[in-house]
């Protein structure tokens, strides 16, 4: 039987696109692994060039933007990626109306078992789009960007030794997954404090 397929050229062409945009994967450091400061320094200015899209030694909100508008095209080609593996059934790269069928049985199906199962996850609103968010700067974009509206990379790069400092406790120059759980729950209990002050 001849194939016929479903899949939008849109859809293909989103599928490439975001096989293009994504930077080869890098390995994530061990969160239970000791990091000195020098490793802080250094992860510190390859995050900062890869937020500096233009290279120019300074992080603007229009940056940050354009950050987010590529993490989503990313997000949203894994997401068309995963649905074309759901319904390419025998993996010839291609979907027939059969499959599409299938999909659709299979999704109703799934539908009438969370239903019987009762609600599931609440929607929790829309989520924060980091610095700047959604609507303009926002108070998490004033504290990174500051009254100049940029951070530089030196200014990047003291905020993170500033935390670090503040979590190696005893002054050797490496913070251990001890002391940086340690770090966590004292900023845990400022936020807590901090919320729970009067107006």
């Amino acid at each position: 039987m001849k194939k016929i397929v479903i899949l939008s050229g849109a859809a293909l062409f989103a599928l490439a696109g975001a096989a293009v945009a994504q930077p080869p994967g890098a390995q994530r450091p061990d969160r239970n692994a000791d990091v000195t400061r020098a490793q802080v320094i250094e992860r510190t200015d390859q995050r900062f060039a890869r937020m500096d899209a233009n290279n120019d030694g300074r992080f603007t909100p229009e940056e940050a933007r354009q950050g987010r508008e590529q993490r989503r095209e990313q997000r949203r080609g894994r997401h068309m990626e995963r649905m074309f593996e759901r319904l390419d059934l025998d993996r010839n790269g291609s979907i027939t109306r059969e499959e599409m069928t299938q999909a659709r049985a299979r999704h109703r199906a799934e539908r009438g078992e969370r239903g019987a199962r009762g609600p599931g996850m609440r929607h929790r609103g829309p989520r924060h789009a980091g610095p700047g968010g959604p609507g303009g700067p926002g108070m998490r974009g004033q504290r990174l960007f500051g009254a100049e509206g940029f951070v530089t990379r030196e200014q990047f790069r003291e905020r993170a030794l500033a935390r670090f400092d503040r979590a190696d406790a005893d002054r050797n120059g490496t913070v251990t997954a001890a002391e940086r759980q340690a770090a966590r729950g004292q900023m845990r209990e400022r936020l807590r404090e901090r919320r729970q002050r009067p107006g």
